[in-house]
């Protein structure tokens, strides 16, 4: 095999590497979504606070995928207006 077929093979190998760990990161993402979710609902459902049960909800969060939890605009004004409650 000549040098462009070595390079050829290892560029496709790459590729098809990449795709993979791209495919089960996002794999981890959408099942770490799910179940961070699932587990706020869950502490509500079962009396917790809302605050409280958002903040466990966010641990969870990022104890597996090491990136913090971001309110968006919405949900911190969600957050005010139940704090004026």
């Amino acid at each position: 095999m000549n040098e462009d077929g070595v390079d050829a093979l290892v560029a496709s190998l790459e590729s098809r590497f990449a795709a993979a760990r791209l495919e089960k990161r996002g794999t981890v993402a959408l099942l770490a979504a799910k179940i961070t979710g699932t587990l706020y609902l869950e502490a509500v459902t079962a009396g917790v606070p809302h605050l409280l049960a958002q903040e466990m909800a966010q641990d969870f969060w990022h104890s597996e995928l090491g990136a913090p939890a971001y309110l968006t605009e919405e949900d911190q004004d969600e957050d005010d207006a139940d704090a004026d409650d």
